[in-house]
């Protein structure tokens, strides 16, 4: 996102990423790893062992936070709370800046499919098993009608990428590459 060339998302994305009424995926995923924060800095006052934390934590998205937050504690449960707490509020700063980066206009511009295109939709239902990431295919096509050379990143590789060729057979796309990996660039 960071390169020169300008970034596009389209409105199906968005909505899917930042929601309408429900704050999306993203949110989703906020909530969840604010949660899990709440929930170990509320254990450490119940004075829960480290070792208890340690394992509670065991499926958490922020279990190496937690432990590493315990070790740099030592036996002191109030500290590691007061890292958990800086930590999170910490996330929560960065998650709002870089929602606030993603709204400027300046930044990424919001592409909204100007048609259904039943034709790639159909050619692309045997291969592509999510009707979501179908979506997301099509607004790449429509969007690399308006702009030549376009380049769909995704993050999607088992539907997405894994159908690499019969996508770029069947859209405008100039390429297709996946998020994790930066050398192609």
């Amino acid at each position: 996102m960071d390169d020169s060339e300008k970034n596009y998302t389209s409105s199906f994305v968005w909505s899917e990423c930042f929601g309408i009424e429900n704050g999306g995926r993203c949110n989703t995923i906020k909530k969840r790893i604010v949660r899990e924060f709440r929930r170990a800095i509320a254990a450490l006052k119940r004075n829960s062992s480290f070792d208890f934390l340690v394992t509670e934590a065991q499926d958490w998205k922020i279990r190496d936070i937690v432990a590493k937050a315990a070790d740099e504690a030592g036996e002191d449960p109030i500290l590691a709370g007061k890292i958990l707490s800086g930590v999170k509020t910490d996330f929560e700063l960065e998650c709002a800046k870089r929602l606030s980066r993603l709204e400027d206009q300046e930044f990424i511009c919001l592409h909204r499919r100007r048609t259904d295109y039943p034709d790639v939709y159909d050619g692309l239902t045997g291969h592509v098993d999510d009707p979501d990431d179908i979506e997301v295919v099509l607004d790449a096509h429509d969007l690399s009608v308006l702009v030549p050379e376009l380049i769909l990143w995704t993050g999607d590789g088992a539907h997405i990428i894994k159908n690499r060729n019969v996508i770029l057979n069947l859209t405008s796309l100039s390429d297709l590459r996946y998020l994790g990996d930066r050398s192609l660039e």
